[in-house]
């Protein structure tokens, strides 16, 4: 007995042991998925401001506008996806100095929309941009006399004022209209000089100026006049805002030119979606590499599609017999002799309640005197097998007197319909 006791524990000890090594592997890439992702945190480097972004609210981010722009009701939105794309129903896009150029398709899409109706607030472009210049016809130039000052050129602007300061914006640019004769000046740099033949000389740089296309508008911006938080908060260009809005309806669509502004990375952009969190976060990559490294261990340890499969060649078939020995010799050591018997006399009851249309759950004296009324009646050799059979079940009966009746119970649910 003692012998027995010691066996069992050892052999649950070991039981234990290897549902244990078991949770090895999984635990071994939880380890792992964690020291990357900490290894990542630390490694990246704090976030550095980016430029036009619509949600930033330092100097050069947009967060001031866009906010602005849907207080007064306006549906703000912004470009993404995999390729360049206005919203059917767009009234005005800002397209600010972008990481991607446009494609002559691009630029000529862009225009079309604008000789639709559409109203364009075009900042810059920068010079490498040729596609957009060649589409408008404006371009910038560099301009690097400090002593100028803003004059409002044509009466566009009556909520602004009528000159401003140089320091009005930090560009060091103006644009060049050659290209662009339905350009029409609206802010520009003036400067005085004299000249001994020709007197007093007034020389203006553009900065700003409205074209029409077609039956849309599009207003040319250096890139200083870009309404940031800055020059939204300390410079007054909001002034602006009144004049770019009269060609778009009250609650129109906004629309940010974000695929080119922030370039195929899309830094700045919002993240949405689990793939945008994946591709543009350090945790993000932590999990793709993590998800890689496992998947390589897995393939390595042969487990691509679940534990490999036993071939027919190494199966060798087991007889019928040698599985009723083996199933007798468990049921043998568990000691189910009550069970079995409980389950053949169940059985009986079941067949012959299902052919009888009797109750298998009344006691057996009950069970046998319902049988007995059914019609076309038994005999009353069937009546007495059954309950012989029945009463040596509920008796506790050996192996060989419960093979008896378990045969007893096979033929009686063969001979009775």
């Amino acid at each position: 007995m003692n012998s027995r006791i010691v066996l069992e524990g050892a052999s649950l000890r070991t039981s234990r042991l290897a549902n244990w090594r078991a949770y090895l592997t999984p635990l071994a890439i939880v380890a792992l998925f964690s020291v990357m992702l900490l290894a990542a945190l630390i490694a990246s480097p704090p976030p550095t401001p980016i430029r036009y972004d619509l949600d930033a609210n330092h100097e050069s981010g947009l967060l001031g506008l866009r906010l602005w722009l849907e207080e007064l009701g306006y549906d703000v939105r912004r470009t993404g996806g995999l390729r360049f794309d206005l919203p059917a129903d767009a009234d005005l896009i800002f397209v600010y100095p972008n990481q991607l150029t446009y494609t002559t398709e691009e630029a000529a899409y862009l225009r079309h929309w604008v000789e639709a109706g559409g109203t364009l607030a075009l900042i810059g472009p920068a010079n490498e941009d040729t596609a957009l210049i060649d589409a408008f016809g404006v371009r910038l130039n560099a301009d690097l006399r400090p002593e100028r000052q803003q004059t409002q050129m044509q009466p566009l602007l009556p909520e602004g004022r009528l000159t401003y300061l140089r320091e009005w914006f930090s560009s060091s640019m103006t644009l060049d209209l050659t290209d662009a004769p339905r350009a029409v000046p609206v802010l520009a740099l003036t400067a005085t000089a004299s000249d001994e033949s020709l007197g007093e000389i007034v020389e203006t740089r553009t900065v700003a100026a409205v074209q029409s296309v077609g039956a849309g508008v599009v207003w040319h911006f250096v890139p200083g006049v870009d309404f940031t938080n800055l020059n939204l908060r300390s410079f007054d260009q909001g002034e602006l805002l009144p004049a770019l809005l009269r060609t778009v309806p009250e609650g129109g669509v906004v629309v940010f030119d974000a695929y080119h502004l922030f370039g195929l990375s899309r830094v700045g952009d919002q993240i949405v979606t689990l793939q945008d969190w994946l591709y543009r976060t350090p945790t993000g990559w932590a999990t793709l590499f993590a998800l890689a490294a496992s998947a390589i261990f897995l393939l390595l340890n042969g487990r691509r599609l679940g534990p490999p499969l036993v071939t027919v060649q190494q199966t060798r078939g087991r007889e019928a017999a040698e599985y009723v020995r083996a199933m007798a010799n468990l049921h043998r050591r568990a000691r189910t002799h009550t069970e079995l018997a409980q389950h053949h006399a169940r059985r009986l009851k079941v067949g012959l309640a299902r052919r009888r249309g009797v109750r298998t759950d009344l006691p057996d004296a009950q069970f046998l005197e319902a049988l007995a009324y059914t019609s076309p009646p038994l005999s009353d050799a069937q009546i007495a097998a059954v309950r012989a059979t029945l009463a040596g079940l509920a008796g506790n009966p050996g192996e060989q007197q419960l093979v008896s009746l378990a045969a007893s119970v096979d033929q009686l649910l063969q001979t009775i319909r």
